[in-house]
């Protein structure tokens, strides 16, 4: 269910994919235990069942970096709408780069290529040819497309950075792309996409109206008194509360 202090954040985002605000970049902050994931599963579930794309990466398993945006995203969307993409990832892999000026560096007895300032340049702007792919192949996509990353803090640096810059400037681009971004951190906005966003800080639920409902919509025995000892004791977090309320009803239920 939705609890109080929540439905403001599904209301906008909702606001967000029907178009009637303008706004297409949400960032949502907060501790862990204070419902981020929960809430963008709950995202997920509002969303029409038509024309209407979701692709949803929790980054803390984003280990090989930009790579696997490049491979989550078609697994979820479907290769057969990434032709360029597909093509230029091919052209990358295949066509080999003569490494000259190179250095081997010995440690652990592994060995790793550092490779020239040429070298990178090259690789770079190869690199350079995939992302442009990417982007170009979902902006044909027809449907509306909505992106729900998780665990932003848990990002390797290179897909952080990436994320937070080249990624959300083509966002501005591609104007039927909804992004929310959820973390105990978050990107701090540019003046690229500052415009285009929205933060939504998620704080303590210190409403006893909103756990007396949680508790009777979840099916819990428990009576007002009871219901606001728990939500003072856990200081209002989430998942603190929430625990404490079924143990409650648990330990009402064993002495019946």
């Amino acid at each position: 269910m939705i609890i109080a202090n929540r439905t403001q954040e599904v209301l906008l985002f909702n606001r967000m994919v029907e178009g009637s605000v303008a706004k297409r970049i949400l960032l949502i902050k907060a501790e862990s235990g204070f419902g981020k994931t929960w809430l963008l599963t709950r995202f997920k579930y509002t969303l029409p069942e038509e024309n209407v794309l979701c692709v949803d990466i929790d980054l803390k398993s984003a280990e090989r970096g930009i790579a696997y945006i490049f491979d989550c995203v078609p697994d979820c969307l479907g290769k057969n709408r990434f032709p360029r993409l597909n093509a230029a990832m091919e052209q990358y892999l295949s066509s080999g780069i003569e490494v000259s000026d190179t250095t081997m560096i010995g440690k652990d007895n592994q060995l790793s290529v550092v490779l020239s300032s040429e070298d990178k340049l090259a690789l770079d702007i190869r690199f350079a040819k995939v992302q442009e792919a990417f982007f170009q192949d979902l902006q044909q996509i027809p449907e509306k497309l909505v992106f729900l990353f998780d665990s932003y803090q848990k990002a390797p640096t290179e897909l952080a950075n990436w994320l937070s810059g080249k990624f959300l400037r083509h966002v501005v681009k591609i104007k039927k792309l909804i992004v929310v971004i959820a973390g105990q951190e978050i990107p701090l906005p540019t003046v690229e996409w500052m415009g285009l966003h929205d933060y939504c800080p998620l704080e303590a639920i210190l409403e006893l109206k909103a756990w007396c409902d949680y508790a009777q919509n979840e099916g819990l025995s428990l009576n007002e008194f009871e219901v606001n000892a728990a939500m003072i004791l856990c200081e209002g977090q989430p998942a603190k509360t929430m625990t404490a309320l079924k143990t409650l009803h648990a330990a009402a239920r064993k002495r019946l």
